[in-house]
């Protein structure tokens, strides 16, 4: 199992040929998944621009969230989270909030591999691999 990143989704979207290609790799290998944190993440984007294409872009994100596991926030990736992003902070390491709850809940559902373009913002995160594209 393997969860999809924002970065990844957003691509994926845009019908970024390397995206597209690794999610032909994906559907091939296994499941994957995604995050509230990340429907957060892509539906902000999407009513954040200035694009006039809104409704088609969300229709197009709905589909595709569709097509996957959404996990959702809940208290163990809660706990998690606080756990992951105290401990790097405490260690003078940032990682985003939305990050760290997106890695806390892929673990606690037992997805340890996260596909994103930005390697950086999860390789400090422990037990958390990053796969890219």
């Amino acid at each position: 199992m393997k969860c999809l990143d924002t970065t990844f989704l957003i691509d994926l979207l845009r019908n970024d040929e390397n995206a597209l290609e690794k999610a032909k790799e994906l559907d091939e290998t296994g499941r994957t998944v995604t995050t509230e944190i990340n429907v957060f993440e892509l539906v902000y984007g999407i009513y954040r621009s200035k694009r006039l294409d809104q409704g088609l872009r969300l229709s197009q994100a709905e589909r595709l969230f569709s097509r996957l596991t959404v996990f959702p926030l809940d208290h163990a990736a809660a706990l998690k989270a606080g756990e992951i992003l105290g401990k790097l902070a405490r260690e003078g390491k940032e990682v985003s909030t939305l990050d760290g709850l997106t890695a806390a809940i892929a673990l606690t559902r037992g997805c340890s591999i996260v596909i994103s373009r930005n390697i950086e913002h999860f390789s400090s995160i422990p037990g958390v691999q990053v796969e890219t594209y």
